[in-house]
């Protein structure tokens, strides 16, 4: 029987281990950041003030598109 082979297992199991500790707080961090970013835009939204597209404007400007550079 080799033992070599079987030293390896519990060290191989603590890699995972810390690796998927790892994943798990990366993605815990990752939800609050969009929490937070969600709650920004929330806060930020109503603060826009509603006003109709062009208004204050000439009626030419904003009817055409220049697609050439």
């Amino acid at each position: 029987m080799d033992v070599s082979s079987t030293t390896g297992i519990p060290s191989a199991a603590n890699a995972m281990l810390a690796n998927q500790t790892a994943n798990a707080s990366a993605v815990s961090v990752l939800k609050q950041s969009l929490d937070m970013q969600a709650e920004t835009v929330a806060a930020l939204l109503p603060t826009e003030p509603a006003t109709a597209p062009g208004q204050g404007l000439p009626e030419h400007i904003g009817r055409n598109i220049n697609i050439t550079a």
